[in-house]
């Protein structure tokens, strides 16, 4: 019999070199990354992925619908203020000498129209200034858009270098792991120190499930933030 008897038993697993495997989980969880056109920080990506995001923000709809209601409403002004400006001129032609004179001397209907202008421009600065507060904050929330991407991409490449280093340290792992272990078949080493072996294994491939865990989620931030997680999957 190959295995060790000790206090702790017959060790047929540890000597089968059974090592519970996270990969297919791992591959899983990446699986979303095909949904985004891109995944780093160069400005080309980031340039897209806030492009998308703008495009599909709820907040900026909304703010641009309040925008057009705005352009609506100054075009109607400013059509009535055309208006009143070309009759204040006409209210002059009157056979009625006492308008003329009100109109000439004040009170009259050219006047009414002076003021009716007045009150128009006052509404018309009045809509200038609600949209450009309205504009203000289109363009401050976009860039606040454009650096939470930047933020959530730079995280990525940097859970990406860690899951390198993992993957790396993982694979110099388990080849001593598989040479100490086939020693311990043999009669070499103790069964303390594969178990010890194990569960350092076992800790690098929890740290690398981590690191992926981290991926998924910063993903995920990437496809709520432009919108990409709410469209129809497209097949071909």
């Amino acid at each position: 019999n190959l295995c060790h008897q000790t206090e702790f038993g017959n060790f047929f697993v540890l000597l089968s070199g059974f090592v519970p495997s996270t990969r297919p989980t791992m591959l899983s969880l990446l699986a979303t990354t095909l949904t985004l056109p891109c995944l780093n920080s160069t400005p080309t990506c980031v340039e897209q992925l806030t492009t998308a995001a703008i495009t599909n923000s709820p907040e900026l709809v909304i703010l641009d619908q309040k925008i057009s209601l705005i352009d609506q409403r100054l075009e109607l002004v400013g059509e009535r203020i055309d208006y009143s400006q070309d009759r204040q001129w006409t209210n002059y032609i009157t056979a009625d000498p006492v308008k003329l004179l009100q109109n000439i001397f004040g009170g009259g209907d050219v006047q009414q129209d002076r003021i009716a202008i007045a009150d128009l421009e006052i509404k018309a600065a009045d809509l200038e200034a609600a949209k450009a507060e309205l504009e203000f904050r289109r363009e401050d929330i976009e860039t606040d858009i454009e650096e939470e991407i930047l933020e959530l991409l730079l995280a990525y490449e940097a859970a990406s270098r860690q899951k390198t280093l993992l993957e790396s340290q993982r694979d110099t792992f388990n080849q001593q792991y598989e040479i100490y272990r086939i020693q311990y078949r043999f009669g070499n080493g103790s069964t303390s120190e594969l178990l010890n072996l194990q569960q350092q294994q076992e800790k690098l491939d929890l740290e690398l499930t981590d690191r992926v865990g981290e991926q998924q989620q910063l993903i995920k931030k990437l496809l709520n933030i432009t919108g990409i997680a709410h469209q129809p999957n497209k097949r071909s």
